[in-house]
C-alpha cells in the first residue's frame, strides 16, 4: 500500500512539474515576442541618443560600432571615434577585450548583426538558466527530479525570471551585454575551487568591467581561489594589453590615458549617472549619496567598496575554512560573493541579475545551509533579491508618468539598494552563525 501511495505521489509531483514547466515556457515565449516587437517599434536610428527610441541603443553604442572602430584601429574612447561613427559619444571605460569578443558582429550589416545578437542574447540567457538548474539538481540534491533527472519547471521559471524582470527586459530591449557578464561571473564564482582554469577563463570576460572584476576577484581570493584569480588576472592583463596596443594613438600611452579620462569625465557628467538623479543604481554608496545629495568621485567609490568588502572577505575567509561549502554559486559562500559584489560598488539594477543562482537556491533549497534556514527568514531574503527586478515604481516610465515629491522619489529609487544591502547583512549573520556552529561541533 505504501509503495502504491509513493507511486501516486510521484505521479502527482511529476504532473505538477510538467504544468509549471509548460506555463513558464509559454510565458517566456510571449516575453520573447513582446521584446522583439518592442525593439522594432522603438528601434533607435544610429546617431545621437534619442530617449524616446532606445531599442538596441546599447548594442549600437556599446557593441557594434565600438567593435567596428576597434577592427579598423580606431580607439572607441577617442573624440575621433565619436566624430566619425554614428554613435551618441565615445565609449565609457570597458576593457578593450569587449570590443575584440564582439568583433564578428561588426563584419556584417547592422540589421543582420542586431538579429544575430538578439538570438545570441536569448541563447546566453537559456544557458544561464540551464547551468543554474544543473547546479541545483546535481548529485546529492534533495530536489525531486522528473524521470529524466532534470527539472524542466525550474529551468523554465529561471529563464522566465531572467527575461521578465526589469533588468532582463532592459537588457533584451537595449541590447546590452549584461547576460554575458552574468554568465561569466557565475561560472567564475562557481568553479573557483573545483575547476580553477574554467574559472580563470570566465574571469577574462568578467574583467571587461572594472566594477565587476575588482570585488569578484577580492572576494574569490578571500575564499582561497588563488589559482583561478591569478591565472585569470594574467590572461586578462595580457589580452587587454594586446588590445590596447592595437588602438594606441600616435602620442602613445599618455594619449590613450587622456582619452579614457575624458570619456569617463563625460560619463560622470551625465545627470542620469549622478546618484541623486539615478533610478537604476543599487549599490550602497548610491543610496547614501542620494539622501545626502552628494556626488562621490572615483576614490569615494573605491573607499566604500573596500569598507563593505573588508567584513565580507573576513567572513568568507573564515567560513570557507570551517565549512564543506566548495564555493558553488548556489551555496552560501558563492551567494555572499555575488551579492556583496553588487552592493559594494557602482552597479545598475540589471547587474542585480547576477544573484539569480542565489535566488534560485533559496526558492528551491538544495544546500543544507538553505534547507535548514527558517522558512520565514529564507523567504524574506528571497523577497529582497526579487524586489529590484519587480520594483516598477523605480522605472523611468513610472517616474515620468507620476510627478512624485522629492521624499517619495528618493524612497522608491532607494528601495532596490536597501533590500539588497539588507539581504547581504542577513547572509553575513547566517555565515557567522555557521562558523560558530561549526566550531562548537568540532569541540564536542
Amino acid at each position: 500500500m505504501s509503495k502504491l501511495l509513493q507511486e501516486q505521489d510521484a505521479s502527482r509531483r511529476k504532473s505538477s512539474i510538467g504544468v509549471v514547466a509548460v506555463i513558464a515556457s509559454a510565458l517566456f515565449a510571449l516575453c520573447v515576442v513582446v521584446s522583439a516587437l518592442r525593439i522594432v517599434r522603438a528601434h533607435q536610428t544610429p546617431g545621437p541618443f534619442d530617449p524616446a527610441r532606445q531599442g538596441y541603443c546599447d548594442f549600437q553604442n556599446g557593441v557594434y560600432f565600438p567593435s567596428m572602430a576597434f577592427r579598423q584601429g580606431v580607439s572607441p574612447y577617442s573624440p575621433q571615434y565619436a566624430a566619425e561613427y554614428p554613435v551618441a559619444g565615445s565609449t565609457p571605460f570597458f576593457s578593450p577585450i569587449v570590443f575584440a569578443v564582439h568583433l564578428p558582429f561588426s563584419l556584417v550589416p547592422l540589421p543582420i548583426a542586431e538579429v544575430l545578437y538578439f538570438f545570441g542574447v536569448l541563447a546566453i540567457l537559456l544557458l544561464i538558466a540551464h547551468l543554474v538548474t544543473r547546479w541545483l539538481t546535481t548529485a546529492g540534491s534533495n530536489l525531486p527530479a522528473d524521470t529524466n533527472g532534470w527539472r524542466w519547471d525550474i529551468f523554465a521559471v529561471i529563464a522566465l525570471a531572467l527575461i521578465a524582470t526589469r533588468g532582463g527586459q532592459q537588457t533584451v530591449f537595449t541590447g546590452y551585454f549584461t547576460f554575458e557578464l552574468i554568465l561569466a561571473t557565475l561560472v567564475a564564482v562557481h568553479y573557483g575551487k573545483t575547476k580553477p582554469w574554467i574559472s580563470a577563463v570566465a574571469l577574462i570576460f568578467v574583467s571587461a568591467k572594472p566594477n565587476y572584476v575588482l570585488p569578484i576577484a577580492l572576494l574569490m581570493l578571500s575564499r582561497g581561489n588563488l589559482k583561478a584569480v591569478v591565472a585569470g588576472g594574467i590572461m586578462s592583463a595580457t589580452l587587454a594589453a594586446c588590445c590596447f596596443a592595437w588602438i594606441l594613438p600616435e602620442d602613445g600611452l599618455a594619449g590613450l590615458v587622456e582619452q579614457i579620462e575624458q570619456t569617463q569625465a563625460i560619463h560622470r557628467a551625465n545627470p542620469v549617472e549622478k546618484p541623486v538623479n539615478s533610478w537604476v543604481r543599487v549599490d550602497a554608496l548610491a543610496i547614501y549619496a542620494k539622501w545626502t545629495e552628494w556626488e562621490p568621485g572615483e576614490l569615494a567609490h573605491l573607499a566604500v567598496m573596500l569598507a563593505i568588502l573588508v567584513p565580507c572577505t573576513l567572513v568568507l575567509a573564515i567560513y570557507h575554512r570551517s565549512s564543506p561549502d566548495d564555493g558553488r554559486a548556489t551555496g552560501l559562500s558563492g551567494g555572499l560573493v555575488l551579492l556583496s559584489s553588487v552592493v559594494s560598488v557602482y552597479h545598475h539594477v540589471y547587474d542585480a541579475l547576477v544573484v539569480v543562482s542565489l535566488a534560485a537556491a533559496l526558492a528551491f533549497p538544495r544546500e543544507p545551509v538553505w534547507s535548514k534556514m527558517h522558512p520565514v527568514l529564507r523567504t524574506s531574503v528571497l523577497a529582497c533579491l526579487l524586489i529590484p527586478g519587480l520594483n516598477y515604481l523605480s522605472s523611468q516610465k513610472f517616474l515620468n508618468a507620476y510627478d512624485l515629491d522629492l521624499f517619495w522619489h528618493q524612497v522608491v529609487t532607494s528601495l532596490n539598494g536597501l533590500v539588497l544591502l539588507l539581504a547581504l547583512i542577513i547572509l553575513l549573520i547566517v555565515a557567522a552563525e555557521e562558523i560558530v556552529s561549526g566550531r562548537r561541533s568540532v569541540k564536542q
